[in-house]
C-alpha cells in the first residue's frame, strides 16, 4: 500500500507537469505537432536508440569493474539485464531502480547484496561528478555566446515581470510570506543537527566513492568507461536532433545544453522523469536554442517516448532471458578470463 501510494504521488506529479506543458497548446499548435511527428525521420531515432543500448552495455561493463575487487565477477549478460531492469523499475517508482538492479544481480549473479549497494553509491558519486563537470563545460562554452545573452535577457525580463506583478500585493500577503519564511528558518535551525549529519554523510559517501576508484584493479579503464557513457549520452541527443528538420542544424554544443537540462529532468522524482524531462527540454529548446514550440514539444516527447519503449522492450526480454540463461548455471558467475 505504501509503495502504491508513492507511485500514485509521483505519477500525479508527472501528470501535473505534463498538464502544465499541454494546457496552453492551441489547436493550431496541435496540428503543427502532429505534422512534425508524422514527418519526423525515425531512422535517426533508431540510431539514437542503438547508441543508447551501447551506453547501457558500457554501464554494465563499468559495474563489472566495481564488483571485481570485492566479489566474483558476474557475467556481462546478467549485469546488463540487471541494469535494464533497474531502469524499467524507475519508470514505475522513482529511485527504486538502483535498489532493484542490485536485487536482480545479487540473485542471478550470486553477488553479495551488501557489496552491490556499495558499488551503486560509487556509481552515483562518479556520475554526479561528471555531470557537474559537464555543466561547467557547458557554462564555459556558452559564456560569450548568444546563448548566454539570451538566457540573461530572458531571466532579467522574467524577474522584472514577476516583481511588477507582485508589487501591488496586499501588505497582509507580504506579512504572511514573512511569517512563512521565519517559520521555515526556525524549522531549519531546529533541525540543523539532522541536516548537518545528512549533508556530512552525503559528502562523505561522495568523496569516498571517488576515492574508492583508485583501489580498483583497472582504474584507468573505469574512467574510460565513465567518460564514454556520458559521451554516448551526448551523442544520443545530437543524433536525435536529425529526426526533425528544424532541430537538424543544432550542434554538439547545443546537444550538451539539452543533455544537462534533460538529465536534471530525469532526476526529478516522477516515473522516468515524466513531465519534468519534457518541460525542461522543451523550455531550453524554445528559450535558448530558438526552436519553435511545436517542434520542441515533438522532439522532447519523441526522445522520451522512444527511450521508454526501448527500456520496456529490453526489460521484458531480460525478465524472460535471465531465468533461461541461469537455469543450469549454479554459480551465475564467470572468471575474468572467460568474459
Amino acid at each position: 500500500m505504501k509503495n502504491a501510494l508513492k507511485f500514485l504521488l509521483f505519477l500525479g506529479i508527472g501528470v501535473a507537469l505534463v498538464y502544465l506543458i499541454v494546457r496552453k497548446i492551441t489547436p493550431a499548435e496541435w496540428e503543427q505537432i502532429k505534422d512534425a511527428a508524422r514527418h519526423a525521420n525515425y531512422f535517426w531515432v533508431g540510431a539514437a536508440l542503438f547508441i543508447s543500448v551501447l551506453s547501457h552495455i558500457l554501464r554494465a561493463m563499468r559495474w563489472q569493474l566495481l564488483i571485481e575487487p570485492i566479489d566474483k565477477k558476474p557475467n556481462l549478460i546478467n549485469t546488463f539485464c540487471a541494469v535494464i531492469l533497474g531502469y524499467m523499475a524507475s519508470y514505475g517508482l522513482p529511485r527504486i531502480g538502483e535498489y532493484f538492479k542490485t536485487v536482480v544481480l545479487s540473485r542471478y549473479g550470486k553477488v553479495s547484496f551488501a557489496a552491490l549497494v556499495g558499488t551503486v553509491i560509487v556509481e552515483r558519486a562518479i556520475d554526479t561528478l561528471l555531470l557537474f563537470l559537464l555543466f561547467v563545460l557547458m557554462v564555459i562554452m556558452n559564456l560569450n555566446s548568444k546563448v548566454y545573452t539570451i538566457v540573461k535577457t530572458k531571466a532579467t525580463a522574467f524577474l522584472s515581470d514577476k516583481w511588477a506583478s507582485y508589487s501591488h500585493i496586499n501588505p497582509l500577503i507580504y506579512a504572511a510570506i514573512a511569517v512563512i519564511l521565519i517559520a521555515g528558518a526556525w524549522f531549519l535551525y531546529k533541525k540543523r543537527d539532522h541536516l548537518f549529519g545528512f549533508a556530512k554523510k552525503f559528502i562523505g559517501n561522495f568523496i569516498g566513492g571517488i576515492k574508492s576508484v583508485a583501489h580498483l584493479k583497472r582504474p584507468l579503464l573505469f574512467w574510460v568507461y565513465s567518460v564514454g557513457i556520458w559521451i554516448l549520452y551526448l551523442l544520443i541527443v545530437y543524433v536525435g536532433f536529425f529526426c526533425l528538420e528544424e532541430t537538424s542544424h543544432l550542434t554538439l554544443s547545443d546537444a550538451l545544453i539539452v543533455l544537462i537540462f534533460g538529465t536534471v529532468g530525469v532526476i526529478v522524482p516522477t516515473p522516468g522523469g515524466m513531465g519534468a524531462y519534457q518541460y525542461l527540454v522543451k523550455s531550453v529548446l524554445v528559450s535558448v536554442l530558438l526552436i519553435s514550440s511545436s517542434n520542441a514539444f515533438t522532439f522532447a516527447w519523441i526522445m522520451w517516448g522512444s527511450q521508454l519503449v526501448l527500456i520496456v522492450f529490453l526489460g521484458l526480454v531480460s525478465l524472460i532471458l535471465l531465468p533461461i540463461i541461469n537455469k543450469d548455471d549454479k554459480t551465475g558467475v564467470h572468471t575474468v578470463e572467460n568474459i
